[in-house]
This record gives C-alpha cells, sequence and structure tokens, in this order.
C-alpha cells in the first residue's frame, strides 16, 4: 500500500466529522437566523442563539465545521476593489476575558494583522464594528462563554451588555458554552428576549440512533475491514457508548486515540491492514485520553 493511501486514510481519522440528526438541526438554526437577517425580519423571531452542552457534546465540532461551510470569498466591487466577504466567523473568546481582546478577537477573525501594541478599546471596537458591515458577516459564534463567566476581574453584565451592544449592528450572534452559563439570561429580560436558548444533547441511549452514527463513522473512516461498529451483536456500540456517555466529542476522541496507538498517524506508516480497532486498542485508548473514569 502507497504512502498516499495511507496518509488519506489517516486524515479521514482526524478529520472525522458526521452530520448527524443534531448537527442538522442546529445548522438549520444557524441558516434561519441568516435568513431572517437579510430578509429584514428579526422582529418576527430571535435572531441570537445562546447554544450551550455538556464538555464533549460537540459543540465546537458543529461550528467549526459551519464555518467551513461557509468560507471566505472575494468580491470585486464597482470600482474593482477586492474585498474578502466573511459571512460566518468562528471566534474563541479570550480567557482571562477583556473588553479589549473580545474586539481583538473579532479583528483576527476577519483576517486583521494587530499591529498596534497600544491598542485602545474604543478604536478596536470602531474597528471590528467597520469591517463586520464592510465585510458583510452575517453571523459570529462565539465560543467558551464560560470564560467571561471564569474571568473574576470582569463583571458578567458588562460581558453581556459588549454582545448585547453588538446585536444592533446587524450581525446575528451564537454564544456557545456549558450549561453553566444559562443564568446569564436570567440577569436581564432584554437578555432573554434577545438570545433564544438552544441546547445541544448527548445520545443518552445505545438505540438505532447511536448505532447509525456509529455506522456512518465506519462509513466516513472506509477502514480496510469490516470493524461492525455499529452493530448491537459485535458489542461494540455498547461499550463505546459506556465509554464515551453519549457524547460525540469524546467518541471521536477515543477513536482518533485508538488509531493514534496503532500508529496510523507516525510517518512511516504505510499499511492500513495493520491497523485494525480491538476492544483491547478501545480500552487503552480510553484510559490514555480519560483515565479510568470519565468526569
Amino acid at each position: 500500500m502507497s504512502r498516499v493511501e495511507a496518509k488519506q486514510f489517516a486524515n479521514r481519522i482526524a478529520d472525522l466529522f458526521i452530520h448527524h440528526e443534531e448537527v442538522k438541526r442546529i445548522w438549520d438554526r444557524f441558516d434561519s437566523l441568516r435568513v431572517h437577517l437579510k430578509a429584514g425580519n428579526q422582529e418576527h423571531d430571535p435572531n441570537h442563539l445562546m447554544l450551550t452542552g455538556i464538555s464533549g457534546v460537540g459543540k465546537t465540532q458543529l461550528a467549526t465545521h459551519y464555518k467551513r461551510r461557509n468560507p471566505v470569498y472575494t468580491y470585486v466591487d464597482r470600482d474593482e476593489t477586492k474585498i474578502d466577504i466573511a459571512p460566518v466567523l468562528y471566534i474563541k473568546l479570550p480567557y482571562p476575558f477583556t473588553a479589549l481582546d473580545f474586539y481583538k478577537k473579532i479583528l483576527s477573525g476577519l483576517g486583521t494583522k494587530i499591529l498596534r501594541s497600544d491598542m485602545r478599546v474604543g478604536y478596536a471596537k470602531d474597528q471590528a464594528l467597520y469591517l463586520l458591515r464592510k465585510q458583510k458577516t452575517e453571523l459570529i459564534i462565539f465560543d467558551e462563554l464560560n470564560f467571561l463567566t471564569r474571568t473574576k476581574r470582569f463583571d458578567d453584565q458588562d460581558g453581556m451588555e459588549m454582545f448585547k451592544d453588538l446585536s444592533n449592528e446587524g450581525v446575528s450572534l451564537v454564544c456557545m458554552g456549558t450549561p453553566k452559563v444559562e443564568y446569564l439570561l436570567d440577569m436581564e429580560d432584554e437578555y432573554f428576549r434577545r438570545f433564544k436558548l438552544e441546547r445541544i444533547k448527548p445520545f443518552e441511549e445505545c438505540d438505532d440512533r447511536f448505532c447509525k452514527l456509529l455506522k456512518d463513522i465506519e462509513t466516513a473512516i472506509q477502514p480496510p475491514r469490516s470493524l461492525q461498529l455499529g452493530e448491537l451483536e459485535s458489542g461494540l456500540p455498547q461499550l463505546l457508548h459506556d465509554y464515551c456517555q453519549g457524547r460525540i466529542g469524546y467518541l471521536h476522541a477515543i477513536l482518533i486515540e485508538a488509531y493514534r496507538l496503532l500508529g496510523v498517524f507516525k510517518d512511516d506508516f504505510r499499511d492500513i491492514h495493520h491497523a485494525h480497532l480491538t476492544v483491547t486498542k478501545l480500552r487503552e485508548a480510553k484510559e490514555s485520553f480519560f483515565g479510568q473514569t470519565l468526569r
């Protein structure tokens, strides 16, 4: 087997992402926000979201892949000036959270190099708002909202006021975090009105839905021989569900770690037939990545 084929196999594992039902549901909500924004119908439907889910449920993967589906493209205006259009931004919030770093993150997401070390908050904000309009940004996905609540020297409500202020600028916002951040919506009726709460749930049961997910994963990986990953008779669905607790992010991590232990990501890896998943290797991967138990 050629190195190219082995590399393609490794890439399929590393880039593993399945468009399961929950992904499609949330992506449809993202699309809806943008459609209402373009149509000017924000008043008839909440045009901002707070998206929460427990750790490992797949929030970040869901968001980053949505960004990939909506890449930056170049537009040439009447003056033949080239403008990079950024319809969707994915922003990981800073920690510790500060107003200046908040706007710097937006500027970086828009492709702007931060050259001034003495940049002030007002200037950074003005530049960010100007470029968001110029680059026609429709949706900003802010990840790690928990970083705001964990920053002791920054008031939670001041942070929410920054999001509210930005939500008035013709761009839809999605703020993502664990369920612990949901209390932020209760601080003001205005926050609750503006940000509709959506929750991403794990696969709570080892049922047909979870088995289908595993079958789709096997199809995406394209192993050289059948793994029976989604067949209840093999015992693998029950084992994997117990290991990952129904959290797809944890599931991906266990599978990727198992293949790493099998040598798939080494430079001298050549033969994918030698990289066959077993119960023993999955157990080693789970304990290597998470320890004896998941918390």
